[in-house]
Parts: C-alpha cells; sequence; structure tokens
C-alpha cells in the first residue's frame, strides 16, 4: 500500500498520458478527456496502489471524475 502522496502522483501521470495537463479537479469523464475505455486500466492500477481491491458493484457516479475524486473516494486504506 501506498500514502496519499504517492497515489496522486501516479494518478497524475495515468491522467497526463491520456488527458494532458489537467488540474487535480478537472472533471476528466464529464469534459470527456478520459473515456469508458480508460476505466478499467483505472480501477486495476488504483487497486495496485491502494493494495486492495475496489468493489465495482459499489462504485458510484462521479467516482473517477477527476483525482481530487478518485482520492476522496479510494485513498490509502487506514
Amino acid at each position: 500500500m501506498r500514502s496519499d502522496t504517492e497515489i496522486r502522483a501516479q494518478l497524475r501521470t495515468f491522467v497526463r498520458r491520456h488527458a494532458g495537463d489537467v488540474t487535480d479537479d478537472t472533471p476528466l469523464f464529464t469534459l470527456r478527456l478520459l473515456r469508458s475505455v480508460h476505466l478499467p486500466e483505472l480501477i486495476i492500477l488504483l487497486e495496485r496502489l491502494r493494495g486492495a481491491p475496489i468493489d465495482v458493484e459499489q462504485l458510484r457516479m462521479g467516482d473517477f471524475d477527476g483525482i481530487d475524486a478518485m482520492m476522496a473516494r479510494f485513498g490509502s486504506l487506514p
């Protein structure tokens, strides 16, 4: 499991590779900077970084719409 700082840095790298230079609060899916095809890779990345699975049945709209939103929902485990 990695720290929130490390997770955020890895998420920024992923997002910049696919969506360019954006801020942590940029609504990535709302603005269509990321698309549904990116979601599986993003879920796998988050699972690897936090060291725990993500229950896809518990996902909500907006969970992935920005780095801040992802950190709030999937940041490192306590």
